[in-house]
């Protein structure tokens, strides 16, 4: 009888689990045109009301007219809604190879947070800077633009290959690593240390804790596993 070895086993599970489903892309597609359409509704509803400051955080002259107000509420309501999506991403993503569902789960809210994000990096780009990166390279309102833009397709690339790429290998493990614990540094310093609000610092607080809740709970899983 010819055996089957452990890893070639995982190897097919993965992809198995790795496979895209039109029931996956339009959960995802209708999470994110959601939480779009909460945004831009939020953003009409205070459209009227000074929640997020017209000046830059160091103080000096207003760098926004008080005609983008909307617009400028909208750029902090989409990235709160990318926060909220990519918060169950990461704390699911240590777990991503240990069962289909997990990994499904993942990539919808890693997806789907995407999407947001790309809404809020335009809006933030074009509407309120008009494209002008000599402005977007010099206010204090955004801490790392270059770093931001290099997050961002980064972020791309790693979701086009969850969808699309049927590998487990090393490099793709390893990329990933590296692009989900530069998300968790990049939410964490801009609402929780540089949160305009309250709420925003709320959030990014809460996200640690969930996403340390998801550590906690795979390393116990895989404790469990190594003793049986």
């Amino acid at each position: 009888m010819t055996q089957v070895s452990p890893h070639a086993v995982h190897k097919t599970s993965f992809f198995i689990m790795n496979a895209s489903t039109p029931r996956a892309a339009g959960v995802t597609l209708a999470l994110s045109g959601l939480l779009l359409a909460l945004c831009f509704g939020a953003a009409w509803w205070s459209r009227d009301m000074a929640l997020f400051s017209l000046t830059p955080p160091d103080g000096g002259a207003a760098d926004v007219a008080e005609a983008l107000r909307q617009d400028l509420h909208l750029t902090f309501f989409t990235i709160w809604a990318s926060l909220l999506l990519a918060t169950p991403a990461l704390a699911l993503f240590p777990a991503i190879r240990q069962s289909a569902r997990t990994y499904r789960a993942w990539r919808i809210f890693w997806t789907a947070s995407l999407l947001v994000f790309a809404v809020h990096f335009y809006w933030a780009t074009v509407v309120i800077f008009g494209n002008d990166w000599q402005r977007i390279l010099h206010t204090p309102r955004v801490s790392a633009p270059r770093l931001d833009t290099v997050f961002a397709l980064w972020w791309l690339v790693d979701v086009i290959l969850a969808w699309t790429w049927r590998t487990d290998a090393w490099w793709l493990r390893l990329q990933r690593l590296g692009v989900h614990l530069l998300a968790f540094v990049l939410f964490f310093m801009g609402a929780a240390r540089e949160g305009e609000l309250v709420a925003s610092r709320a959030l990014g607080w809460s996200m640690v804790v969930v996403v340390a809740a998801g550590l906690i709970a795979w390393l116990v899983h895989r404790r469990q596993r190594s003793t049986i």
